[in-house]
């Protein structure tokens, strides 16, 4: 099935004439083993080489500040050849559940059409200087392309769209968040260290970041690791401190917050998409990183413990004990000392403990 010609012709008609390349191989994508060789692993081997020769004639500007490996370009094809079957699972699984087809050789379809300027963004990333920018532009242009196609391959309802595309991209993100951390002890050795870019790059997504829905998926990826490393314990008689409560309130507070503004930023998004009103590249990037916040209140407020230094395993064990005492009462002398802090700040802490 191996047809180099045809290949850059439909990798050339995603760019520039993309609805119309779709619906002419439209009648050929239920196929994936077709789909797979024609399009997606050719797409991911030759992003892979043509970074690798952009990094290796670029300076040290170049993508983190360094040169790639051999080695790293094979992981890097490995990983993409795994996000792009995780994608076309995640896509046509939650077509089927939103009212579409339920299609895993048309997802991949889908998702490889629609990704075809990530897989050239992914390459460009390497270029000195201005790659990373034109990297993020060209991801968000296959967002715009995702959307668009979705309808036509795996034909989820109109009423239905934005629900399905915000639950698969979030679930995407999620679940090669997941893979990576998997995977990671495997990686580790084979890639290069990317604390400076980590440390450089993952603030708001501005012109030098990854932005988006992936720049937030990897800095909720960072936080969770540097979670992992905390370690906190508890006095031995079991006995919260006042702080610790007050803490906790600001905290849960705080998240509740941020919630509730991305949830009416992502509604008003949503209603405009579902009206056909056209969103802006920054709108619908604004729209997939909200997303991609609303994944749980746990995730936010673990934010917003570390980013001002707190230890997350504290934290939890405050908020655990809190939430025993809700239950228990009296049932010892410590979750009774527990209870009347609670009490102290019941109004506040209701809506986060006792559900």
């Amino acid at each position: 099935m191996l047809d180099p010609g045809k290949t850059i012709k439909l990798a050339k008609g995603a760019l520039f004439d993309a609805e119309a390349t779709w619906k002419r191989y439209l009648p050929e994508a239920d196929d994936w083993q077709r789909t797979a060789l024609l399009l997606t692993i050719p797409l991911i081997i030759v992003a892979a080489i043509l970074g690798y020769a952009i990094g290796l004639l670029g300076s040290d500007a170049s993508f983190l500040g360094r040169r790639p490996t051999l080695m790293s370009t094979i992981v890097g094809i490995l990983m993409s050849a795994l996000a792009a079957g995780v994608a076309a699972l995640v896509v046509s699984t939650l077509a089927g559940m939103f009212g579409g087809k339920r299609n895993f050789a048309l997802g991949l379809a889908a998702t490889t059409f629609a990704f075809v300027p990530g897989y050239l963004g992914g390459a460009l990333n390497w270029l000195p200087w201005i790659g990373s920018l034109v990297a993020l532009g060209l991801f968000i242009y296959a967002l715009v392309l995702l959307w668009r196609i979705i309808p036509i391959y795996l034909e989820v309802p109109d009423g239905k769209r934005v629900g399905h595309y915000i639950s698969s991209l979030v679930t995407i993100v999620v679940a090669i968040m997941v893979l990576g951390l998997v995977l990671r002890p495997v990686l580790a050795p084979m890639m290069p260290d990317t604390t400076s870019f980590s440390r450089t790059n993952s603030g708001d997504g501005g012109p030098s970041g990854l932005g988006g829905v992936f720049g937030q998926a990897m800095r909720q990826g960072e936080l969770l690791a540097a979670a992992e490393e905390d370690r906190y314990d508890p006095p031995a008689n079991g006995k919260l401190k006042e702080d610790q409560v007050r803490e906790v309130v600001r905290v849960v507070e705080r998240a509740a917050e941020i919630m509730e503004e991305k949830g009416e930023r992502i509604k008003e998004l949503s209603e405009r998409a579902e009206n056909d009103e056209a969103l802006s590249i920054s709108e619908m990037s604004e729209l997939m990183s909200g997303a991609t916040t609303m994944i749980g209140l746990n995730t936010i407020e673990l934010e917003i413990v570390k980013s001002s230094g707190g230890n997350w395993a504290e934290y939890e064990w405050v908020k655990n004990s809190l939430q025993t005492a809700y239950i228990q009462r009296d049932s010892s002398e410590a979750v009774a000392h527990n209870y009347e802090l609670y009490r102290k700040y019941e109004n506040k802490l209701r809506p986060f403990i006792s559900r």
